[in-house]
């Protein structure tokens, strides 16, 4: 049975929190008892325009910390919590430096480095970044394979559609032994299969209704066992989104209880960037779920 643990999402999206309060945040959540905290991923986003809509959630002049080096800075700051991207859109980024970065960041925190990928839907972005949009799921297949080899072998020689590499080094190595976990993101049927193939865990939808979720957790179980993998060893995170209501928050975290998720906690409060609470009422928030929800959850 995979290990229960309590998480939190890093408000580093939509938010204009500045490095001290980043910090607060950050160790002020550690103090409380999570076990790990996750932060998003993007690196540009799109102006809307007429031929150029806006698409999600996201607007256009949003503040979003890159999250490598924001992890990197967090494991000098905090001293027991998982770190963790949630999730790192891999197919636009090159992925060596992204083995490189990740290793970094094990070696840094001492071995609490966690690597959550997604293949990205944002087009806009990939352009921008000349990065090819068509190409996310063999580039997905693809770079999960360099990222391994970069972390196991010494010296490196990989072959591939996209990345080449002869007799070449890529040291320190990261003192998690096969490198970061790798754990998956999305909820298309090929990013199921995907996941029970190569991942070392499951981030469910943030947004995901309790129905959803047990829709969706059905199907990765199903595709668990077909590769001969054990579904009741095989991490699901979820984080719903924070709510000071601890009734509802009881109700969800005991249903994703029930469907085996054993990652659980709360994500950010909200997308609205008006809605920005402090620090402190964040902080407080956590506390009494961790102290009144946590404890029921956990227990049952």
């Amino acid at each position: 049975m995979a290990q229960f643990e309590f998480g939190c999402q890093i408000p580093a999206w939509h938010w204009h929190w500045d490095v001290s309060e980043l910090r607060d945040w950050a160790q002020g959540v550690e103090a409380i008892g999570c076990d790990f905290i996750s932060m998003a991923d993007h690196v540009i986003y799109a102006y809307a325009r007429d031929d150029r809509p806006q698409t999600g959630p996201y607007t256009d002049d949003v503040h979003q910390h890159e999250v490598l080096t924001t992890l990197a800075w967090l494991a000098g700051i905090t001293s027991r919590v998982a770190l963790q991207t949630n999730v790192l859109v891999l197919p636009q980024r090159e992925p060596v430096l992204v083995a490189k970065q990740a290793a970094e960041i094990d070696i840094l925190s001492g071995g609490r480095m966690r690597l959550g990928i997604g293949i990205g839907w944002q087009w806009q972005e990939f352009d921008a970044l000349q990065a090819n949009f068509r190409q996310r799921p063999s580039r997905m297949e693809e770079y999960i394979r360099v990222l391994r080899a970069c972390w196991t072998e010494e010296p490196i020689s990989f072959s591939g559609r996209y990345v080449n590499i002869d007799q070449m080094s890529v040291m320190p190595k990261p003192v998690t032994p096969g490198g970061p976990p790798i754990l998956f993101g999305g909820f298309a049927q090929a990013a199921i299969e995907r996941t029970a193939r190569l991942g070392d865990g499951w981030i469910a939808p943030v947004q995901s209704s309790v129905d959803q979720l047990a829709e969706l957790i059905e199907r990765l179980r199903a595709q668990l066992e077909a590769n001969d993998r054990d579904p009741d060893d095989f991490p699901i995170q979820w984080l719903p989104p924070l709510d000071a209501d601890m009734s509802n928050t009881l109700r969800l975290l005991s249903a994703a209880r029930e469907m085996g998720i054993t990652r659980l906690g709360i994500g950010m409060p909200s997308y609205d960037r008006e809605l920005s609470i402090p620090v402190d009422q964040y902080l407080q928030t956590v506390e009494t779920a961790w102290r009144e929800v946590w404890p029921e959850v956990k227990g049952s």
